[in-house]
């Protein structure tokens, strides 16, 4: 019997794996027939009697939904991925609430299933909350209590008893439906779950602090952690990251961004991060932004930021496999030597975008051993005025350079019109430059255009160059003239490089 008729019949299906008459062989392919035929609910049976102790999510998808239009390119294959996974269903529900429900609905006896890997697909925040659910999915209805809860979690995270009492009431009424359907707390054996999370906010998080009193284990490879997180917090309460990493696999961590926008860490906080952050040894991306901000008024002595500076230096040292570094927004003035000294990690991506570095940070920079197997280095929103001679001199140490961001930097056009000879082979050796940004707070002038223009269409690998300011800064007296404007800056700059032979160079 072919695979699609044995999927369009859901009893003899299921008497077929409930006997295990099928071969494991072609499962992943009757997973795939499924879902483009939009037969959900098969879906939802082959994964709850899954009979392999892996189920690879990606391998799901079937190839034609995964490809868009046979694009070879590999990051618009995954955004697919991800766009097949939360697209709406006719039914209003996600091929990702079909697989949720298949994981929470194992078989305890057919089913060998214990690990589910997202490896390869994208996930979104709302991908994370909904996995980060299954906890509570799995718990029945009738023991969600906020109490019971809150007892669970005593050394956790204290989340506030309010917001989780709002939180349980409004899961309660949007799940009310899929709970008819559950088998809630069923025994079955532990099932890992690997992903990449974004614990942003009250699903996530207290999917995490539960999840040892069900069967499921997250295990992540990147984490998105947002400040943002204090909101659900009782008052008062230290926002402290050990208990939230230790939740997971901490050696299984290679990817950490940590984000506070509204710039509020608290001294103590910051030192609770560098006890946590010491623990991640396997960490080679690490993306601290607006975390570091080093504001002398902001703490209650002098020396407690000298001390901080010098943790956070320790830190970086002892982070052996960091390869990426992002210290972006971060108020740093001064403080880069304390901080990079003896990092000698070969970094291939350095992201100080409006640290406010002065020139005594950027001849630390430039006094870098490291500094040459930077791929990606990124100084935008620095006023370097006052040090361009530097900034050259660190671009001509830095062989290998693919992206650069110099963007409002208050350079002048000598000195870029110089940065181009940088890249200039040398010896036969071909440079690789790709992307360039040095955008000015206001436009160049046609003299500068010009100049730009013509330094730098001869980098035969630069792909992309970033030039115009944003909208608001073009003549005009209403947003209509400075669109004008500003188009017919952009056709002038084009007809220049296309007289230059660089009609495949794009200007941003």
């Amino acid at each position: 019997m072919c695979i699609r008729n044995l999927i369009q019949n859901e009893c003899f299906l299921l008497s077929c794996i409930q006997q295990q008459l099928l071969s494991i062989n072609i499962y992943y392919s009757m997973a795939q027939e499924a879902i483009f035929n939009c037969e959900y609910q098969i879906l939802e049976i082959l994964i709850s009697y899954w009979p392999c102790t892996k189920l690879d999510i990606l391998k799901l998808i079937p190839i034609t939904m995964s490809n868009n239009d046979g694009d070879d390119n590999v990051s618009i294959q995954y955004d697919c991925v991800s766009t097949v996974l939360e697209k709406k269903l006719q039914d209003d529900s996600t091929l990702l609430d079909y697989i949720s429900m298949g994981i929470v609905n194992k078989h305890p006896r057919i089913s060998k299933l214990k690990i589910v890997d997202f490896g390869g697909c994208p996930i979104s925040i709302q991908m994370a909350k909904e996995l980060c659910r299954l906890p509570l999915l799995w718990i029945s209805p009738t023991r969600r209590s906020s109490n019971r809860l809150l007892s669970q979690m005593k050394h956790g995270i204290c989340i506030d008893k309010v917001k989780l009492e709002q939180y349980l009431d409004g899961f309660n009424y949007v799940y009310q439906f899929y709970d008819k359907s559950i088998s809630h707390e069923s025994n079955f054996e532990p099932i890992k779950i690997i992903f990449d999370c974004h614990i942003v906010n009250e699903d996530t998080l207290l999917g995490l602090q539960i999840q040892q009193l069900t069967p499921f284990r997250f295990h992540f490879r990147k984490l998105w952690i947002s400040f943002y997180l204090k909101q659900c917090l009782m008052s008062n309460t230290s926002f402290d990251l050990n208990p939230v990493i230790f939740l997971t696999n901490v050696e299984t961590i290679t990817h950490l961004h940590l984000s506070d926008i509204n710039m509020e860490a608290t001294e103590k906080e910051l030192t609770l991060l560098v006890r946590c952050l010491s623990n991640l040894r396997n960490i080679r991306v690490l993306c601290l932004q607006r975390i570091l901000n080093f504001y002398p008024q902001r703490y209650t002595h002098v020396h407690f930021l000298t001390d901080l500076c010098q943790d956070f230096n320790r830190l970086f040292r002892r982070l052996i496999y960091l390869r990426k570094l992002d210290l972006s927004y971060s108020y740093l003035r001064s403080h880069i030597r304390t901080l990079l000294t003896g990092v000698i990690q070969p970094l291939d991506y350095l992201n100080l975008q409006d640290c406010r570095l002065t020139s005594v940070d950027i001849e630390f920079i430039h006094s870098m051993r490291n500094i040459r197997y930077i791929r990606e280095l990124n100084l935008s929103m620095n006023d370097f005025s006052m040090c361009s001679t530097l900034i050259v001199n660190i671009v001509e140490k830095i062989p290998n350079l693919v992206s650069l961001s110099l963007a409002y930097c208050q350079l002048h056009t000598s000195t870029l019109v110089q940065l181009a000879g940088c890249f200039k082979p040398i010896n036969e050796s071909q440079t690789s430059i790709r992307y360039l940004s040095l955008k000015s707070f206001i436009p160049y002038l046609n003299w500068e255009f010009l100049d730009l223009m013509h330094a730098f269409a001869n980098i035969t690998t630069l792909k992309k160059l970033l030039l115009f300011p944003q909208l608001y800064a073009y003549p005009g007296a209403n947003d209509d003239e400075r669109e004008i404007a500003a188009r017919d800056l952009y056709r002038r700059c084009c007809t220049i490089l296309q007289t230059l032979g660089r009609t495949d160079l794009e200007l941003l």
